[in-house]
């Protein structure tokens, strides 16, 4: 019997508690809902034909916009309507009970008029093609992490946070080959492309040679340090930015792990490209020969005089 009433009180314990976080969910959509209606009543509007509407609440003009997709986020609605992503933290001022990462679908979003670049309807499609102010880079190396592209461009790995937010669709702690990453222009420091030397040094996946002289070729470095002349195609394809045939002083060459045989330098005395030419012959030295006088050679010998 005891058993069976703990069995109920700990059944009602935990329907209770379903009962306030669902009362609690309510209660927070019922607070957007009066904030936003009692902002609808202090504010004259003038309807537009696409559901959008402007507003006036005191000196100010406002004009509303009502949330359609589920991927919106305020970065969005402010690029889209104003022209410029960092303007999300006017509107969160305005919006307090908008989430500025996820908006929901059918909130109403508070722009002021004097910010605004467009009234036209964000639209379904919108992405980065639409933001050409944002700058997109293509994850093409090894080793690339969100912290590392946060670093480059905007000169603070902590960054990778705010790129995260930017990109909602991006997984941060999954960096794929082909991933598009959007990078606002308020936080760039550079725009020249993440070299592959800068990811290499982040991944176990490469081995580094430094070219010593121009005329070397691809093939003797694949030699050397992978065992095989034919891993030249395979080291040319993870160089995409070199020349394979002409490869010059300087140039960093990345040869995969996969292939690597040894990690032992080239010495300077001895460059890659020498691999190429065949080995100069040494010149055989004849062993000189020492005359030994032969006894029988006095029967081949002058004549001897004859005898007077």
């Amino acid at each position: 019997m005891k058993t069976r009433l703990r069995d109920f009180s700990r059944i009602g314990i935990i329907g209770l508690i379903i009962i306030g976080m669902c009362w609690g969910c309510a209660g927070v959509e019922q607070k957007v809902d009066d904030w936003q209606s009692a902002l609808r009543e202090k504010m004259n509007f003038n309807k537009s034909g696409d559901g959008d509407a402007d507003g006036k609440l005191g000196d100010e003009v406002y004009f509303i916009h009502t949330s359609q997709w589920s991927w919106e986020t305020l970065a969005d609605v402010a690029q889209w309507y104003t022209g410029e992503s960092k303007n999300q933290e006017k509107l969160a001022d305005l919006n307090p009970y908008v989430n500025p990462d996820k908006i929901t679908v059918g909130s109403e979003v508070v722009i002021p008029v004097s910010l605004l670049k467009t009234r036209e309807r964000l639209p379904q499609n919108f992405s980065a093609h639409y933001r050409d102010s944002y700058y997109k880079h293509t994850v093409r190396w090894p080793g690339e992490s969100l912290s590392l592209i946060a670093s480059w461009y905007t000169g603070s790995s902590e960054n990778w946070r705010k790129l995260a937010k930017a990109n909602p669709r991006l997984n941060p702690n999954r960096i794929k080959g082909g991933n598009v990453i959007i990078i606002p222009a308020a936080m760039l420091k550079t725009r020249v492309r993440l070299p592959q030397k800068v990811a290499a040094k982040f991944t176990s996946e490469y081995f580094s040679y430094k070219v010593k002289e121009n005329n070397e070729k691809l093939e003797d470095i694949a030699k050397l340090y992978t065992g095989n002349s034919a891993n030249r195609k395979l080291i040319a394809r993870a160089n995409p930015d070199l020349n394979p045939d002409y490869l010059k002083k300087g140039n960093e060459v990345y040869i995969p792990q996969k292939l690597l045989k040894t990690r032992d330098p080239i010495k300077e005395s001895e460059p890659a490209a020498a691999l190429s030419k065949p080995a100069a012959k040494t010149p055989v030295t004849q062993p000189k020969l020492v005359q030994v006088e032969d006894e029988n050679i006095k029967l081949f010998g002058p004549k001897q005089h004859p005898k007077q």
